[in-house]
């Protein structure tokens, strides 16, 4: 970004071309170092200092003016500084960009010159402050320049809580202070998490509507459980008929609407955020590799040779965030419609986070990675960084892949990897994700929280705050009922608090059951169903006996029936039988004496 006199460019043209061979027009003209110091103050404020020092390759060109692209729009107080001589440069934001130029105080001449000068600002876009957790996003050098060496040090107020995550690893730590150097560092973005758990309190309100003449069944999403993300519903008004999970854990909440009714239901949750996700032993089902109308990768959009060689989760979300350019007017133009990941790729200059998300789903399923849509609460304190895709209810849309070697869900989230211009949305994801419905076996169902509006009627329905740490219940459980098909003996179990349960539950061995243990997923508020093979039966008449069962270190002794071999009505219908033909027979007999004495009396 440097411009060179008329003059210069002539007088250097001449010099070139009469007295250096060929091969020299390769020659940089400068090199240029970079020391970038980044001191993060106890409010999340940054203060950033370039320091450069740009030698010259060439005896006869100077520069004449400097200017470079920075990944912030945020910020205050720019002040640049020309080996002593204070410069007031010029400055223009973009969307996602901010431009800093200048012309140069000072002439340096000569080869092997050095030129050093210093560019300062504030910023606020560097740190965020999350409840009880920091994240830290440097990005990379945006210039023309020939960068020979940059440095980076970074320095955080001691309060700060101990790093969960930091790429690329420093050089060197000295007590709150991070030093980065070398190959390692390149000219990568520096991504860091400080704090390993983040907790959150949330209102959601759904506005039901039945408009038919008839009572209907309908129901909403509570936000799930997912690998990162933990619920615990403190309230819930009105009480569902049921809360039940689907195949991508989604929580249903069911209810009845009477005829011609409108209802409102108000959701008090608790969400806690891990940092390191959790493993599954839920295998994912053939189902999450399959395309559909969204999800088509059997388009032939997607047979290009650069498509093809994508085989891994990683240069799936490269290609996606390289290919695809957010579109910020796309946002107030797109209707409530998802776009088919096809149509998504071809017009992959106008794209918005559904697009981002549906493609790499979509190129996931076709190289065999299952891969689902998640749809949630997006928390940006920068939305020409971080847009989000619907404003009123701050709805965002980023995908998971199933990692198979820690047999855990990745999120990841390529639309903001590509409107930061590279920020680590892979290897890490962040405190600002909330999931609020998991679209793998459809890709619009169902409505995630935040979608449940009276028609025509524009409403807040969703508030997530962070919240200090909060100690969720330990689930606890009633035994409702127990009956017997076959040789299976069915028993039902509720979930009294407002936490799931995932684990395993063990029944002793008795007189009339298996020792079993089994795993079992409970929704909170929820039931399901553990089965006992019977090893024993009665000929006769049903038994009543104990089972005792122990779920998540809680013992319970419930009392079952254990039915016979030969059914109850089964018995009596053929003690009935036997009585009727019985009755029959000495009918018989008794007609059959009094012909023989009528007989004899004659």
């Amino acid at each position: 970004m440097k411009r060179i006199s008329g003059t210069i460019q002539i007088i250097l043209l001449l010099i070139v071309t009469l007295t250096i061979p060929h091969k020299v027009f390769g020659i940089d003209k400068f090199n240029t170092d970079f020391q970038n110091y980044y001191r993060v103050d106890p409010n999340g404020n940054t203060h950033v200092t370039f320091l450069i020092n740009q030698t010259n390759n060439l005896s006869v060109v100077y520069a004449t003016d400097f200017g470079f692209n920075i990944n912030e729009t945020k910020i205050s107080n720019v002040k640049v500084t020309d080996e002593g001589t204070t410069i007031i440069p010029d400055i223009v934001k973009t969307l996602n960009q901010t431009t800093i130029s200048f012309p140069f105080a000072n002439k340096i001449v000569g080869k092997d010159k050095v030129h050093t000068f210093i560019i300062e600002y504030d910023t606020s876009d560097i740190a965020t402050e999350f409840g009880n957790t920091w994240q830290i996003n440097i990005p990379r050098l945006e210039t023309d320049e020939n960068v020979s060496s940059r440095e980076v040090i970074l320095t955080v107020p001691g309060s700060f809580p101990t790093p969960a995550y930091i790429d690329p690893k420093p050089d060197t730590i000295n007590k709150n202070a991070y030093y980065f150097s070398g190959d390692r560092l390149s000219n990568k973005a520096i991504s860091a998490v400080f704090g390993q758990t983040q907790f959150y309190k949330g209102s959601i309100s759904y506005h039901l509507v039945n408009d038919s003449d008839s009572p209907v069944t309908t129901e909403i999403a509570i936000p799930p459980n997912t690998a990162y993300q933990t619920i615990f519903i403190e309230k819930i008004d009105p009480k569902p008929l049921q809360i039940s999970s689907d195949e991508d854990g989604n929580f249903l909440a069911k209810y009845r609407l009477e005829s011609n009714s409108k209802t409102d239901v108000n959701l008090s949750i608790y969400i806690k955020l891990n940092f390191i996700p959790k493993p599954t032993t839920i295998i994912p089902s053939d189902k999450l590799l399959l395309s559909n109308d969204i999800w088509n990768f059997d388009n032939g959009v997607f047979t290009t040779p650069d498509i093809k060689n994508l085989i891994s989760a990683k240069s799936i979300y490269d290609f996606v965030a390289d290919k695809l350019k957010y579109d910020y007017e796309k946002v107030n133009r797109q209707q409530s419609q998802k776009t088919p990941a096809a149509e998504s790729l071809i017009n992959s200059q106008s794209a918005i986070c559904t697009d981002f998300a549906n493609v790499f789903v979509a190129i996931a399923r076709k190289s065999g990675i299952p891969a689902r849509e998640l749809e949630g609460f997006g928390i940006s304190e920068n939305q020409d960084l971080k847009p989000l895709s619907l404003t009123q209810d701050v709805l965002h849309a980023w995908p998971e892949y199933f990692d198979r070697n820690n047999s855990t869900w990745i999120q990841i989230d390529p639309t903001w990897s590509n409107t930061t211009r590279g920020i680590d949305y892979f290897n890490k994801l962040d405190f600002n994700h909330i999931v609020f419905a998991i679209h793998g076996v459809s890709p619009d169902y169902p409505i995630p929280a935040g979608g449940y509006k009276y028609k025509d009627e524009k409403s807040k329905d969703v508030s997530i705050e962070p919240t200090d740490p909060v100690t969720f219940p330990e689930p606890t459980f009633t035994i409702l009922s127990s009956n017997q098909e076959d040789n299976s003996l069915k028993i039902n179990v509720s979930n009294n608090t407002g936490v799931s349960y995932s684990g395993n539950t063990i029944a002793e061995k008795g007189d009339y059951i298996n020792e079993t243990e089994q795993q079992i997923n409970i929704p909170p508020f929820g039931t399901t169903e553990m089965k006992f093979k019977v090893i024993k039966q009665p000929l006769i008449g049903q038994i009543k006996t104990k089972a005792i069962i122990y779920i998540n270190g809680q013992r319970f002794e419930q009392t079952i029936t254990i039915e016979p071999i030969i059914p109850q009505i089964a018995f009596f219908s053929v003690i009935g039988v036997i009585l009727a033909g019985i009755t029959f027979l000495a009918r018989h007999l008794y007609l059959r004496r009094q012909k023989q004495k009528t007989i004899i009396y004659r």
